[in-house]
């Protein structure tokens, strides 16, 4: 049983990882001193199908699924 709860942990763990890796940042840094872009290039891009929203679901199905097998990993070790 701990080996199983191990290779999920581990799993988890690298998808993640691979997850927050390959999400853009939301931060417009320097961009806001010209003035171009900001909150109207960023409407209707998001309406749930899009690859950002993609991972952002990815992003917290995996985190819940680390810890959940964290927190059984160490409640069947004790």
């Amino acid at each position: 049983m701990t080996t199983f709860l191990s290779i999920i942990v581990a799993l988890s763990a690298i998808a993640l990882i691979l997850s927050v890796v390959v999400q853009e940042s939301t931060q417009v840094g320097l961009g806001t001193l010209d003035g171009s872009g900001g909150a109207s290039a960023e409407w209707g891009a998001n309406r749930g199908t899009s690859r950002k929203e993609m991972l952002k679901r990815i992003t917290v199905v995996t985190s819940v699924v680390f810890f959940i097998s964290i927190i059984v990993l160490i409640a069947v070790t004790q």
